[in-house]
């Protein structure tokens, strides 16, 4: 008998630790879940030109086991605009895109918020940061002003930091050109790190524009080119014309070639 109630009370120990043990593991468990959460950073940084449209693409996941109703996502300022989904059902990976609009803000550093609430009944802010350049008129006697045209910044909050890079020059002037000779010029992009980059779209501003770009990675330390040629023959007078780059990491670059074209 003495056996068997001993026997009873190891038993009763072992469950006991167990219960503990179980219960300590699924409070800690219920600490740390979080029932909607962010991939990623929730403060991203960009420099930006003034009139330039920036997009910072949030990833979210929804860990619960019920679908995720957003109702809402509020802005600190009517600037910036959030663009989400209504609905993220259980298990799966969504996106919410803040919208910057860099015209109704001041010149120079900003920060900037989108407040997500969560089932939790917690708010996650979504953090736009950096500062804006305004970028002067380039004006030359006997020629139309070069005016800066606003571009397209597209970031992602997953991503590290972004590699440090410089143009060597954004604009190029051939002056005069006689028709139909060539008016080519290049671009070189010098990348600073720490990561690689890729150029992945160069789109000229018109069919009159030629351009090539170097493929592939482009390690810290190295340069890329852009070359950009265009075609005088049938043309006459002043012009400029565009070319937009894309990087992948979703900076988004405008070079400008401009001249003026003389007769055969």
């Amino acid at each position: 008998m003495k056996a068997i109630k001993h026997n009873h009370r190891i038993l009763l120990v072992t469950l006991l630790i167990s219960a503990m043990f179980s219960a300590s593991t699924l409070f800690g468990q219920e600490k740390n879940y979080k029932p909607v959460e962010v991939l990623g950073k929730t403060i991203v940084e960009v420099n930006a030109n003034l009139g330039d449209m920036v997009e910072v693409v949030f990833k979210i996941r929804n860990n619960s086991l019920d679908d995720y109703h957003i109702a809402q996502v509020q802005t600190d300022c009517h600037c910036v605009e959030a663009i989400f989904p209504k609905l993220v059902p259980r298990n799966t990976i969504d996106s919410i895109v803040v919208v910057l609009n860099t015209n109704n803000i001041p010149p120079g550093t900003f920060n900037k918020k989108a407040y997500l609430e969560t089932p939790d009944d917690k708010v996650v802010e979504l953090i736009i940061q950096g500062n804006i350049k305004v970028v002067r008129p380039i004006v030359k006697p006997g020629t139309k002003p070069v005016i800066y045209k606003p571009v397209h910044i597209r970031l992602n909050n997953s991503e590290g930091p972004l590699s440090e890079v410089q143009w060597i020059k954004t604009n190029h002037d051939f002056g005069y050109v006689k028709a139909p000779e060539p008016a080519k010029t290049k671009f070189r992009i010098e990348n600073l790190g720490p990561k690689p980059i890729e150029i992945i779209l160069v789109e000229p501003g018109c069919s009159c524009t030629v351009s090539e770009y170097t493929k592939g990675e482009i390690l810290p330390g190295e340069f890329g080119e852009v070359t950009a040629a265009f075609t005088t023959k049938g043309a006459f007078g002043y012009f400029k014309k565009f070319i937009r780059v894309d990087l992948n990491d979703g900076r988004t670059y405008q070079l400008s070639i401009t001249g003026n074209v003389t007769p055969e």
